[in-house]
């Protein structure tokens, strides 16, 4: 899958990078960074990580070219790897908003022209979604299945910005670009992002309650594919990691075969249950 990248190795290097400051490691973060910058990997989001690691030196960015070029159309990511290409050349760094705007427009207009179906949350469902999690207790973590591109996790961080948000995504190549986005908006330090499939990747996350027993999520959010959303909820349950009045949104329940998970939190007595139709234009279904 990696091979998908081959062209464009800056992404992964900025992905690594982010993963490395997230470990506690910023310079050996910043060192990376500035042996790929040497060797002609650079892009604003590598400009913004350096940043992040507290770098102070100064690289002569004119003479350091973008180093992503024109996405192959036979890319079996062509749509996301193009998206993001977008997005590091008009978004506006060190702002969440402005890297969701950039997501926005770019599905818009881009996607649209190419008759793609966008899988981007745009703002009418990423307010819906928002409005929900106000639910939430204050000060509480929220805890997303289906980062794709980081587009509901860098919104929630802009419309939250003092939540901290833990996402996981399956798909590699997904997670190198979220990780892209993340690291232009300046959010490395509030979203985490794992990579893996969420029966095993939460299984970790319940690990570290053995060192910190308050360590649970005041908000769920589950974007993938709804036949999988009971056995999700139901991992997230038994390992006690929501708090006792968290916020659960699913997102796609209608036509996605959610019918099990539907029936799992309508039947329960300790649930309050809302469907909330969201339709993408006068003509689409309701999501």
């Amino acid at each position: 899958q990696c091979g998908a990248l081959g062209y464009c190795p800056t992404a992964a290097i900025t992905a690594a990078a982010s993963r490395l400051i997230r470990g506690g490691q910023p310079a050996q973060a910043e060192k990376l960074l500035l042996d790929a910058a040497d060797s002609g990997n650079w892009s604003p989001a590598t400009q913004m990580l350096l940043k992040t690691c507290g770098y102070r030196g100064h690289l002569d960015l004119a003479v350091i070219p973008c180093a992503f070029t024109q996405v192959p159309k036979t890319s079996p990511y062509f749509k996301e790897l193009l998206l993001m290409q977008y997005v590091l050349d008009h978004a506006r760094a060190r702002n969440a908003s402005a890297v969701c705007e950039a997501m926005d427009k770019f599905a818009a207009s881009k996607w649209e022209s190419l008759n793609a179906w966008s899988k981007v949350a745009g703002n009418p469902k990423a307010e819906v979604l928002c409005s929900s999690l106000r639910g939430a207790d204050v000060g509480s973590n929220f805890l997303e299945i289906g980062t794709y591109c980081g587009y509901t996790a860098l919104h929630m961080a802009a419309t939250f910005p003092s939540v901290g948000i833990t996402t996981l995504e399956l798909d590699p190549i997904y997670v190198i670009i979220a990780r892209n986005m993340v690291a232009l908006s300046g959010k490395v330090h509030d979203i985490e992002i794992w990579t893996g499939h969420s029966k095993h990747v939460l299984q970790r996350l319940a690990n570290r309650r053995v060192h910190d027993k308050k360590l649970q999520y005041g908000a769920l959010y589950m974007d993938r594919w709804g036949s999988e959303y009971h056995e999700d909820f139901a991992i997230v349950d038994s390992l006690g990691l929501l708090e006792c009045s968290a916020v659960v949104v699913a997102d796609q329940v209608l036509w996605t075969g959610a019918s099990l998970y539907l029936w799992a939190v309508a039947s329960r007595g300790n649930c309050w249950t809302r469907l909330v139709p969201v339709g993408i234009d006068n003509d689409a279904i309701d999501e």
